[in-house]
């Protein structure tokens, strides 16, 4: 199923009605890190034997927000990135913020559709999916899909979640933890390292993104109090998300290569 591209950002945000769409950038206003942490994907990619501080290394992140996994990995590592994100408000914050940062000649934020746009993208050596859900499709599809994007012995980040096994959790957008991994592999890539988000991290993080929420959607019920029900109906789906977040499931960064078989074939 394709969705439209006001429905592939909401599912993205957790969010369900069409009608929230216009209030989305005021009701996450206070917040720059909207999905992953940079300082996470920094410290997996500080970690690994290959030397990442290149400044002719092509980054592309896939639903960028307002850059703010981008722009600290330009400047810790100097690279070339390019943000896609279909939330105007989003790319023009991350245009100001890559200013601000001193990285403005290594940032190109660009509004627009990723669905699109990795239909048509030059090869990259990185990619980044921070948490943006299964936009380009499952674990599956959307590896084969970014293949052609992707340089070679280049790598994709991965923030994502699955239920682990043993569970009987059914979630609609979450795969049991031997269906993803079976669909990685499938895909022709391999899991190189990760990192596992324990729930005391998770807990802290989504407190503090809720409560800076929770204030703007109440101001904007004071606003617009016919719309009263869009607003609180976002916010008892974060409250639903946060929890299956902290018990369901198991978030994690991973660090996705080619595997050798498909090097060998290709």
């Amino acid at each position: 199923m394709m969705y439209d591209i006001i429905e592939s950002v909401l599912m993205s945000l957790d969010g369900k009605n069409v009608e929230l769409y216009p209030y989305i950038p005021y009701i996450l206003k206070d917040l720059w890190e909207i999905g992953s942490s940079a300082d996470q994907m920094i410290r997996l990619l500080d970690r690994q034997s290959r030397d990442f501080c290149n400044p002719h290394l092509k980054v592309l992140d896939l639903g960028c927000g307002k850059g703010a996994v981008a722009i600290p990995l330009a400047k810790k590592f100097g690279f070339i990135v390019r943000g896609i994100d279909a939330v105007p408000e989003f790319i023009e914050f991350a245009r100001e913020k890559a200013i601000e940062w001193n990285v403005a000649d290594h940032c190109q934020f660009e509004e627009g559709d990723i669905r699109e746009y990795v239909e048509k993208c030059e090869p990259y050596d990185i990619i980044i999916l921070g948490s943006i859900g299964p936009v380009l499709g499952n674990v599956q599809q959307t590896l084969k899909i970014l293949l052609k994007c992707l340089r070679p012995n280049g790598i994709i980040l991965l923030d994502d979640a699955y239920i682990p096994d043993g569970s009987d959790f059914y979630h609609n957008n979450c795969l049991p933890e031997a269906q993803f991994m079976t669909q990685i592999r499938r895909s022709g890539f391999k899991i190189t390292d990760s990192i596992v988000y324990g729930a005391s991290l998770m807990l802290d993080i989504n407190e503090d993104v809720y409560k800076k929420i929770s204030k703007r959607a109440k101001e904007l019920m004071n606003i617009y109090p016919g719309l009263r029900y869009i607003f609180e109906d976002y916010l008892k789906s974060q409250r639903i998300e946060n929890n299956i977040l902290e018990n369901n499931v198991t978030c994690a960064l991973m660090l996705i290569e080619l595997s050798q078989i498909h090097n060998e074939n290709h």
